[in-house]
């Protein structure tokens, strides 16, 4: 008959491998998880679509540039040009341009006033080809279908923003900077999560790309005001933003009240 001593001996000798080899494995799948847990609410809140697609304030008084699309390749077949599509610029070699050269294509929509006018980012497009007079571009990202008459601006590389929608249910008590919705795409009346929007607070209030703002909503005007949903900045100019609404209760319409959350 073995000896039950030492019997006991190997198994407590297993016990203590498994132990080493198993207890580091643990730690780290836990550690995992636990990162997983801080970052699940985080996520792309601003994407290229938000920055390269959306609109934005042409402000009364600020010219747009003199760089237009005058043609199209195909323009006796269609009026609406996208990915692929050849376009000819109003500019050329004696004025500058360059192949290779990539510009933002944007068209003009609709006035506020007393803001501006509607500035849609339709598309992107590079040089392809150079006249004295005339470039030729191909539309390389298509947002918008572009028309001729849009403009052309140099196109600017830009980040988006990564974080998590701080919500509408509290409220910083020192927040003081206070506007309203001013425009929704005509398209819609009603506003809501993923879409985007203009408010009058910009550079004079001193807002900034990525803060986040409450949405409120009024039964009447002499009624208080309901939270309703929550939007961020994606674009500032100097009296005005555009936002994207990233949560909600009910629609956004214009005329709705927003208060910054916090400065960042």
């Amino acid at each position: 008959m073995k000896n039950p001593k030492a019997i006991f001996s190997v198994f407590l000798s297993l016990a203590l491998i498994g132990l080493c080899l198993f207890v580091p494995g643990r730690a780290a799948a836990q550690d995992q998880i636990r990162r997983a847990k801080i970052f699940e609410d985080t996520y792309q809140m601003i994407s290229d679509t938000d920055m390269y697609g959306s609109f934005y304030m042409q402000e009364e008084g600020k010219p747009m540039p003199d760089l237009r699309v005058i043609g199209a390749e195909m323009m006796n077949e269609k009026a609406q040009f996208s990915d692929s599509d050849l376009i000819y610029l109003s500019k050329g070699k004696a004025d500058g341009l360059e192949i290779g050269q990539l510009f933002q294509i944007v068209g003009l929509e609709g006035k506020v006033p007393p803001y501006g006018t509607v500035a849609w980012r339709r598309a992107r497009a590079r040089v392809i080809r150079l006249d004295d007079k005339v470039a030729t571009a191909r539309i390389e990202r298509t947002f918008w279908p572009v028309r001729i008459g849009d403009y052309l601006l140099p196109f600017d590389e830009s980040e988006g923003e990564v974080g998590k929608d701080t919500g509408y249910d509290q409220m910083d008590p020192n927040a003081t900077k206070r506007g309203q919705v001013i425009f929704i795409d005509t398209a819609r009346l009603l506003s809501g999560p993923g879409l985007w929007a203009l408010i009058d607070l910009g550079r004079q209030q001193c807002v900034q790309i990525g803060d986040q703002l409450t949405i409120f909503h009024r039964a009447r005007p002499d009624l208080p005001r309901e939270a309703v949903g929550s939007m961020i900045i994606i674009d500032v100019r100097g009296a005005t933003s555009t936002v994207k609404i990233l949560s909600g209760r009910d629609a956004v319409t214009i005329g709705d009240e927003v208060q910054l959350k916090e400065s960042r």
